[in-house]
């Protein structure tokens, strides 16, 4: 049987849809499946299977020249590799994959792991989005959406909602983490609080700090670890000496394995503004993490509010506050929710899982084209 061929294209380095594309090259069936990669930062992929690669560096530019530069760059890779699928990762990827694929002979694929009209951006601009993504729907064949309140939204800005498809990110349940051993011995005696994911806007560090802030009023013996790096990670050192908590933070940068630093946390939050489905959310969960988050499309998802973590409404500081010293103070609590979270995420979000289904999803497509 010939082999399907699958051309990834991606703007974004680092972060979860990096991280999705690793999991999918690692987890992807070589038997049947070929898969070409269009990324920035191409020496982040080198321990992958990958057939052939090409190097995009852009800036993320709408203006007409740009926009039509990566459009004509990028449909000389399609005519090139002629892919059977064509699978566009966030964006800016999926606005100009789009359009350089009008006319080939290819299969075109969407997963906007999070939409843009979702960002805390002034009404107009999400109008604007929100339009592109209705246009741009009549040459999309598929999407793949990663959770139900990323659904719900499609079926708004799509004009045929039988174009869309459920599945969520897969997880590796039996990836093995490194003891972090001599930062390990250092924080005996601490409450380790922690969050991994960039230290951009999206990911709300500067609440984190605020949070970590009040608490540190609370408690002295308590220890903040942000697993992350990003454009607001200046701002952020500076927020933690400006309130003198250089001793009780730390900021690790980026790093290939954030589970070896979830496994030091007693416990673990994300505050995040917007989200697709938060893999870090979900890493938390395997790692039996006791869960503290904001109540929006992406985490509840996953998170039940006191079944499998606790959930936060409208960043209310103080709510953060009372919630994490609950979690802190009531044993019972803090185990329950991180069994019950632990139990769900193996049972429904499996990486082996997940690849199924995506692997099922573009054999039916390229059968139907070919009954």
């Amino acid at each position: 049987m010939k082999k399907i061929s699958i051309l990834h294209l991606s703007q974004v380095s680092g972060g979860g849809v990096e991280k999705y594309i690793k999991l999918f090259l690692k987890y992807s069936n070589n038997e049947k499946f070929d898969n070409y990669l269009v990324a920035p930062n191409l020496d982040n992929y080198k321990e992958y299977k990958i057939k052939k690669s090409f190097e995009f560096n852009t800036n993320q530019s709408f203006s007409i020249i740009q926009l039509l530069k990566n459009v004509l760059f990028i449909r000389k890779i399609f005519k090139e590799i002629k892919p059977d699928i064509v699978y566009l990762h966030s964006t800016f990827a999926g606005v100009i994959g789009r359009l350089a694929a009008v006319g080939c002979n290819c299969k075109v694929v969407y997963n906007p792991h999070s939409w843009s009209f979702k960002m805390d951006i002034l009404s107009i601009k999400k109008l604007f989005y929100k339009s592109i993504e209705f246009f741009l729907s009549f040459f999309t064949d598929k999407y793949i959406l990663i959770s139900k309140s990323e659904y719900e939204l499609a079926k708004n800005i799509c004009f045929n909602n039988r174009k869309l498809e459920i599945i969520y990110n897969g997880i590796e349940i039996n990836e093995r983490h490194n003891e972090i051993k001599e930062l390990s011995a250092s924080l005996s005696g601490m409450y380790v609080i922690g969050m991994v994911g960039r230290i951009c806007e999206q990911k709300n560090p500067l609440f984190f700090v605020e949070f970590a802030k009040e608490l540190y009023k609370l408690r002295k013996d308590i220890f903040f670890i942000i697993v992350g790096d990003g454009e607001l990670k200046k701002e952020i050192e500076n927020k933690i000496v400006e309130y003198g908590m250089e001793d009780h933070f730390l900021i690790t940068g980026w790093v290939n394995n954030p589970k070896d630093y979830i496994e030091l946390f007693d416990q673990a939050v994300l505050f995040s503004k917007w989200e697709g489905l938060c893999l870090s959310i979900a890493e938390y969960m395997l790692a039996r993490k006791p869960i503290l988050a904001t109540d929006i499309g992406g985490i509840n998802d996953l998170i039940q509010n006191n079944v499998t973590g606790l959930l936060i409404n409208n960043f209310n500081l103080n709510d953060a506050v009372i919630s994490s010293l609950k979690i802190r103070e009531n044993e019972k609590l803090s185990y329950n929710i991180s069994k019950n979270a632990y139990d769900l995420v193996i049972n429904k979000f499996s990486i082996e899982k997940q690849m199924g289904n995506i692997e099922n999803l573009f054999f039916n497509m390229l059968e139907k084209e070919n009954e």
